[in-house]
C-alpha cells in the first residue's frame, strides 16, 4: 500500500481541480489534495501543510504559476512542481523547467499526469537518499581522518614493496623528515646496514615487527603491529608504530644498575613488572599496581597469568616459551583484568641472565593500548563503510543516467524531423558512454579504475547497436592491452571513442560496407596513443580539423584539451592520432 501523499492544486476551476483528483485516483495514488488560488493561500500552505508535490496552473485571475514556482523554490526546495495548464507554450516550458520546475502536464491531456507525479516523487525521493548518502560519505570520510590524523602514535601506510603512500603526522614526527619526500622512499631506506634487512613477504600475513632506524644519525627504534589489507586488485600494509626507542634505553640501563633501573621505572606512566620463570611477580611499578588497582605488597609473589583473558593464555604461554630462547626478546598483546575491566596491555619482555648465562628471570615493559585496538577498529570499519557508499553512488549515478537516455528516447519518438532525432541519439550515445563506466566501477572491485579495453569493447557493440549497423559488413579491428584506467581519464576518453566512431559510423560509409582500425598503446614516457582510421569516403576537401564548425570535432577538442594531449589528424588516410596522460585526481571543493 502507498503511502498517502499530500497534493497542493493552485488552481482556480474547481471543476479542473476535480478532473486533476480524478485522474490521480485513476492512477491508484492514496491522497489528500488542497486546492488555493490566491498568494496567501498558496504561501500558508506551502509552509504549514507541506506538501509532496505542487500541481500549479500557469495563470490564475490574482496569481500565476511562475511566482509560485519561485516561492516553492525558497521555501520547500525539494517539493516537485509540475505545471498543469490548458494554455502552456512549447518555449514557456522549456524555460520553466530551466528554471527548476519538475514537469509540465496539458489539460486536455490529463493521462500523461499520473506517469509525470509518480516519476517527480521517485525522482524527488532518490535525489533526498542520494544526498544522505552523499552526507553520510563525507561524514565516514571526515572520522577516518581525524582518527587517522590525531593519534598520538606514528601510523604508515606501505605498498607491497615497503614505498610509503600514506602516514599521519606522528609519524612523519617520528621519521624527522619531510612529507612529500618521505613519499619517495621506502622503508628500507631507513634501515641501517649493519641489521637484518626487511622483508615484505613476511608482513603480508601480518604479525608485529620491531625496526631500528637510522635518523639522521640516530638510532630509533619503531614497533609496528602489521595488518595487511586488500583495496581491489591492490594490496597495502597498514601498520600502527609505538617508539620504543626510550623503551630499549631503558632495558639496557636495567642491566647496569638495580637503582638505575627502579629510578626510571617508577616515574614512568608505562607498567613494568618483573616476575620469575614461574611465574611468581618479584617486583610491579606504581604504575602497574595502579592499572590493577592493588597495592605492591598484595602483587608480590603472586602468579600474573590468571589475570590474563582466557582467549589469550594460550598465545601469552606460547611467548613466555618463546621468552627462554634467544634472543631472549619478546612481544605481546593480550587482554588484562585491571581495576577498569578488560584493557589491551602491549608487552616487550625479555630474559635476565645471570653470569652463567642461566635464566633469572624476566622483565616486562607494558602500556595500555586499548584506545589504539578500538582506534583500529573504527579505522576498518570506516574503510569498509567508505568502499559500500562509493559502490552505492557509482550504481545510482549509472542508474539516474539510464533514467536520461531513456527520457530523451521518450522524447525522441515524439520528433518527426530526422535531423533532430539524430541529435537525440548522439545525445543517448554520450551518456551512455559515461553511465557504461559507472556500471564498470560498481561491478568491480576496484572502485576507482576500470578495464579499458573491456569498457571500450562495450561502448562500440552499443554504438553499432544504436546506429543499426551489420558487423559482417562494417567491421572494426581493435588492438588494446589490458589498461587499467581510472575514472579521470576513462570518462573524456571514452567520450572521444564514442564521438570519433559515431563520425565515422554516420559519414565514411554510405554504402554500408567497409573497415575502422582502434589501437590504444603506452609509449615508453607512460603516456597514451591512441590512433583511428578508416577506408570509407575521403573528408571533403574543405574539412580541417583546428576550423571544424560540428558539435562532435568541437567536443572532441575539448575533451582532448582537458586531459593534457594533442590530435593529428592525416587527411589523406583518414587516420586520427591522439597522445595524453593518465589524469591525476583532483580534489573536489
Amino acid at each position: 500500500m502507498e503511502e498517502e501523499i499530500k497534493v497542493l492544486i493552485l488552481e482556480d476551476v474547481p471543476l479542473d481541480a476535480e478532473l486533476i483528483d480524478r485522474e490521480l485516483r485513476k492512477e491508484g495514488f492514496s491522497f489528500t489534495s488542497h486546492r488555493v488560488e490566491r498568494e496567501d493561500e498558496y504561501r500558508k500552505e506551502v509552509e504549514e501543510w507541506q506538501p509532496h508535490i505542487i500541481l500549479a496552473d500557469h495563470s490564475l485571475p490574482q496569481f500565476d504559476g511562475v511566482s509560485a514556482l519561485h516561492i516553492a523554490q525558497e521555501k520547500s526546495f525539494n517539493t516537485p512542481f509540475i505545471f498543469v495548464s490548458g494554455k502552456i507554450g512549447e518555449e514557456f516550458a522549456v524555460e520553466m523547467l530551466k528554471k527548476g520546475a519538475t514537469d509540465y502536464v496539458l489539460k486536455h491531456n490529463l493521462s500523461k499526469l499520473g506517469y509525470a507525479v509518480r516519476r517527480a516523487l521517485t525522482e524527488a525521493k532518490e535525489h533526498v537518499e542520494r544526498k544522505i548518502a552523499q552526507e553520510a560519505l563525507l561524514e565516514s570520510e571526515k572520522k577516518y581522518r581525524a582518527l587517522f590524523e590525531k593519534t598520538e602514535n606514528p601510523i604508515l601506510v606501505f605498498a607491497e614493496d615497503g614505498t610509503f603512500t600514506d602516514f599521519n603526522q606522528a609519524a612523519v614526527d617520528f621519521l624527522e623528515t619531510d612529507p612529500h619526500n618521505l613519499l619517495k622512499h621506502k622503508i628500507h631506506n631507513f634501515i641501517p646496514s649493519e641489521a637484518d634487512p626487511v622483508d615484505m613477504d613476511d608482513w603480508s600475513t601480518g604479525n608485529i615487527v620491531e625496526l631500528p632506524l637510522k635518523i639522521k644519525d640516530e638510532l630509533k627504534i619503531l614497533e609496528l603491529t602489521i595488518t595487511p589489507v586488500k583495496l581491489g586488485e591492490n594490496n597495502i600494509i597498514f601498520a600502527t608504530g609505538r617508539d620504543l626507542t626510550k623503551q630499549k634505553r631503558m632495558e639496557n640501563a636495567l642491566k647496569e644498575s638495580e637503582e638505575k633501573y627502579r629510578l626510571l621505572v617508577e616515574n614512568q606512566t608505562d607498567m613494568v613488572v618483573k616476575f620469575d620463570p614461574e611465574g611468581k611477580v618479584l617486583f610491579a611499578s606504581p604504575s602497574y599496581c595502579e592499572v590493577l588497582g592493588r597495592t605492591e605488597e598484595s602483587i608480590m609473589g603472586t602468579d600474573f597469568l590468571p589475570l590474563v583473558h582466557q582467549e589469550d593464555q594460550e598465545k601469552t604461554h606460547r611467548v613466555l616459551e618463546k621468552l627462554r630462547r634467544p634472543p631472549y626478546v619478546v612481544f605481546l598483546e593480550h587482554r588484562l583484568l585491571t581495576m577498569n575491566g578488560w584493557r589491551w596491555i602491549a608487552w616487550a619482555d625479555k630474559a635476565i641472565m645471570d653470569e652463567n648465562n642461566e635464566l633469572e628471570a624476566f622483565v616486562g615493559v607494558g602500556r595500555d593500548i586499548t584506545e589504539r585496538k578500538m582506534a583500529e577498529d573504527r579505522i576498518m570499519r570506516s574503510l569498509k563503510e567508505k568502499e559500500l557508499l562509493l559502490r552505492e553512488i557509482h550504481h545510482r549515478v549509472k542508474n539516474n543516467l539510464q533514467i536520461i537516455s531513456t527520457l530523451l528516447s521518450l522524447q525522441s519518438s515524439k520528433i518527426d524531423d530526422q535531423s533532430v532525432i539524430d541529435l537525440y541519439r548522439e545525445s543517448q550515445n554520450r551518456i551512455l558512454s559515461i553511465a557504461l563506466i559507472h556500471e564498470n566501477l560498481y561491478q568491480s572491485e576496484d572502485l576507482t579504475n576500470i578495464n579499458f579495453a573491456s569498457y571500450v569493447k562495450n561502448l562500440i557493440d552499443d554504438l553499432f547497436h544504436s546506429y543499426g549497423v551489420d558487423p559482417d559488413k562494417i567491421q572494426i579491428t581493435m588492438e588494446i592491452k589490458d589498461v587499467i584506467m581510472s575514472i579521470e581519464t576513462a570518462i573524456p576518453g571514452g567520450l572521444i571513442i564514442n564521438e570519433l566512431i559515431s563520425n565515422t559510423l554516420k559519414h565514411a560509409f554510405p554504402r554500408g560496407k567497409g573497415n575502422i582500425y582502434l589501437e590504444l598503446t603506452v609509449k615508453d614516457n607512460g603516456k597514451y596513443k591512441l590512433t583511428l582510421h578508416d577506408n570509407g569516403e575521403p573528408f571533403p576537401d574543405d574539412f580541417k580539423l583546428d576550423d571544424s564548425k560540428t558539435l562532435g570535432m568541437k567536443l572532441i577538442s575539448n575533451l582532448v584539451n582537458q586531459l593534457d594531449g594533442e590530435m593529428t589528424l592525416d587527411k589523406t588516410n583518414k587516420e586520427f592520432k591522439i597522445e595524453f596522460e593518465e589524469l591525476k585526481y583532483k580534489e573536489r571543493i
